[in-house]
């Protein structure tokens, strides 16, 4: 999810928390940049991206703000920012020159699928010889992966420098009584900096619904909706047809939308929309699809455009509708005069990576499904490559999730459970998780600290059974982060 959503007025508990979750979230962020610095080509070369994106080798600013301080500038604005619709992001971007205007995009919404959908865009874009922004959220370990250029997380450097950039408009809203959210913020530092950078196309994610979220002042190239489910019921609606309705709010006149596979009900309000802007509409079908552990492979065909066996190395069936929302947006970004080739496709689709989505590392997987439809992707993962008897759950949820409906999908296919909770004030305390899935009939362990549910859970699945991390992307970040400290995975980015 994204942090896009309504602020409400906060207790000074709840400040206090707060405060601690970022100062832990700094604590991760300085140890990621300190492993992270060897040479630009290195780092760029881990992650099959072009090393000038590192900012290092450029002639240095003289800044004001740091590093830290520029992180702590960005999360201080969440107690006090206050929704307000899309007006306070037309006033912050107004007094920043609209930045956004000068630039070619693709704005993708939809309640699950869109990271990767994303990722994939930017890969294949990247791969047609395009330089490229992606702007996505949650971040998993570190702010800075939320901006990305040529794939590759902004430097710390040159995140200091864009808050330093808009921080004087921050403050001009201010002054007219525009409080913006950090959400808000984010989306600025990402627009003025694509907009730096010149990148030949940028591609945003939509943080939270579609209709009022910060993202939607663009005037994109294509709008991309990947399947829409049940998640953010208390600012999104509480039917399908609702939420839907609120996704739909990205499409703009003029501007083809494409969509992924969606439920009845749902692609019944999406098409509906766009026939009342007439819009045209793409749709892609994945046919004969072949899973394996770490990839998948599948034909499509659109148009004049055949593919037969695309291979996309994320994992999981589901991707394959990612895949074709995906392919949707790039060719129609190939109409539009992009030179994306199908040796450009084939091989950006084989060469993507999103961090914790059905990520390995060794034994353990990583996936950060968060809410039921994307527990029901995790578990039709699970039921084809780890059996039950060897499997162990590592998990941490919520409170504002459907956290009965997602610990009956999961019971059912580990043979053990260990509850944790990440360091964030919404967190389900561990305890009261491990009730949640003790009454599905499993056994359950509580450890509040994810370093020690991690140990525990590695314990009980032994040298030859699975440990599966998932129902949080807090969790993930802080699981990942433990991981890629130990030596087996220095090496992953």
């Amino acid at each position: 999810m994204g942090d896009s959503g309504l602020t409400t007025p906060l207790s000074m508990a709840y400040k206090k928390k707060v405060k601690s979750a970022w100062k832990n979230r700094l604590n991760r962020f300085r140890t990621f940049y300190r492993k992270i610095s060897r040479s630009e080509r290195g780092m760029a070369e881990c992650v099959g991206a072009k090393p000038q994106v590192f900012f290092r080798n450029k002639p240095r600013e003289v800044l004001s703000v740091t590093e830290q301080e520029a992180i702590e500038k960005i999360h201080s604005v969440y107690p006090t920012g206050m929704k307000n619709g899309l007006e306070n992001m037309r006033s912050l971007m107004e007094k920043l020159g609209n930045p956004q205007e000068r630039l070619t995009m693709v704005h993708v919404a939809g309640t699950n699928g869109k990271g990767s959908c994303c990722a994939m865009i930017e890969r294949v874009l990247r791969a047609a010889g395009c330089h490229t922004g992606l702007y996505t959220s949650p971040y998993i370990e570190v702010y800075n992966e939320r901006i990305r250029l040529d794939g590759v997380p902004i430097s710390g450097e040159k995140l200091a420098a864009l808050v330093e950039k808009v921080w004087h408009a921050v403050q001009a809203c201010e002054k007219e009584n525009v409080h913006v959210t950090e959400f808000e913020l984010g989306t600025a530092l990402a627009f003025t900096c694509f907009a730096e950078e010149k990148v030949d196309v940028a591609v945003i994610e939509v943080g939270l619904g579609g209709r009022l979220d910060p993202t939607n002042i663009i005037h994109p190239a294509v709008s991309v909706i990947t399947e829409v489910g049940m998640d953010h019921m208390k600012i999104l609606g509480n039917t399908l047809s609702e939420i839907a309705l609120e996704k739909a709010g990205i499409m703009k006149r003029g501007v083809p939308v494409v969509l992924g596979r969606q439920e009845k009900e749902a692609r019944g309000v999406l098409l509906a929309a766009a026939k009342g802007l007439d819009l045209p509409v793409i749709e892609l079908t994945a046919e004969n699809i072949r899973e394996e552990q770490k990839q998948i492979m599948f034909d499509v065909a659109f148009e004049n455009v055949k593919l037969p066996n695309l291979k996309v190395s994320l994992c999981g069936r589901h991707q394959a509708d990612n895949a074709c929302a995906a392919l949707g947006a790039l060719l129609t970004l190939k109409k539009k005069g992009f030179r994306v080739t199908e040796d450009a496709i084939r091989r950006g689709m084989a060469d993507v990576h999103w961090p914790g989505r059905l990520e390995y590392f060794g034994r353990v997987l990583l996936d950060g499904a968060h809410n039921d439809p994307g527990v029901r992707a995790l578990c039709a993962y699970l039921d084809r490559w780890m059996p039950k008897e060897k499997t162990v759950l590592v998990s941490a949820m919520m409170r504002d999730k459907e956290t009965v409906k997602m610990c009956q999908r999961l019971a059912s296919r580990v043979h053990s459970v260990v509850c944790t909770q990440p360091s964030i004030p919404r967190a389900m305390p561990a305890d009261e998780l491990a009730g949640e899935f003790e009454a599905c009939g499993v056994r359950t362990y509580a450890c509040p600290s994810p370093s020690d549910a991690l140990e525990e859970a590695r314990r009980l699945a032994g040298p030859e059974g699975n440990v599966v991390c998932a129902g949080s992307l807090y969790l993930i970040g802080e699981v990942r982060t433990l991981l890629r400290h130990e030596k087996e995975f220095a090496h992953v980015i």
